[in-house]
């Protein structure tokens, strides 16, 4: 079981005399990109051509909006590869939604593989930006593993599969 702390994005005022808090801001967006540029490269999961930050483009805020949500998408572009959006969503005044472009990142690789790795990429991204601090339990073991290596692990099994009937043959003939 592996224990998945979310990112924690809400600043909070020091309890007043009742022990009450309020929410005073959000996190800083450089730092936040940053924070999950490193997550993704300490889990070998940042995307080949690039992830870059792209919230400085629209504004100059150094504060994430208070958003509702983290958009995550997978999708084929325009051009070669296969892209990643990350767009907060947040409420405006008057009961509607805005989106902020908040990362973009590629693959030049194509195909359902390439697609599905970034999904995943998308999904981890997602984790961390609309968790809010909260600790998630992954019991499940996922193993990808690139063309080469798969090859190989077949290999090694086919070799274990039949040493293990080479020595089971043998045991039978000494009995």
């Amino acid at each position: 079981m592996e224990k998945i702390k979310s990112f924690d994005l809400d600043r909070w005022s020091e309890p007043d005399e009742r022990h009450c808090v309020r929410h005073i801001g959000m996190a800083d967006a450089k730092e936040t990109f940053e924070k999950l540029e490193v997550y993704l490269r300490d889990k070998g999961m940042l995307p080949d051509e690039y992830f870059e930050y792209s919230m400085d483009l629209r504004t100059r805020q150094k504060e994430l909006p208070d958003f509702d949500f983290a958009l995550c998408v997978a999708n084929f572009g325009a051009s070669e590869g296969i892209y990643l959006d990350i767009d907060l969503i947040y409420s405006v005044e008057g009961g509607g939604q805005k989106s902020m472009r908040f990362a973009t990142g590629k693959t030049l690789q194509e195909g359902a593989d390439a697609f599905f790795q970034m999904a995943r990429i998308a999904a981890e991204c997602s984790l961390m930006l609309n968790g809010r601090g909260r600790v998630y339990e992954r019991h499940n073991v996922e193993l990808v593993l690139t063309e080469e290596e798969a090859e190989t692990l077949a290999s090694l099994t086919k070799a274990l599969q039949e040493q293990s009937a080479d020595m089971a043959q043998g045991e039978e003939m000494e009995h």
